[in-house]
């Protein structure tokens, strides 16, 4: 039975969307941490953390919103 910690919180959610191959474990071990998965994702891109930590905490835009803005 699948534990409340087996399922990936939103900014893991967010971070595996966006950098696919990101090692699940390592991760986990930034304990939902922005910074932490920040700077975790900073040693595989040219990304500064600040922008990292920007783009995985931008709200989600729906697709309602979507077809507002570009028809």
């Amino acid at each position: 039975m699948p534990t409340i910690r087996d399922t990936p919180s939103y900014l893991e959610r967010r971070a595996l969307a966006l950098w696919p191959r990101l090692d699940r474990a390592a991760l986990r071990r930034c304990k939902q941490d922005p910074d932490r998965i920040a700077a975790l994702v900073a040693r595989r891109t040219s990304m500064a953390p600040a922008a990292i930590r920007t783009v995985l905490e931008m709200p989600a835009v729906s697709e309602d919103e979507t077809r507002t803005w570009f028809g």
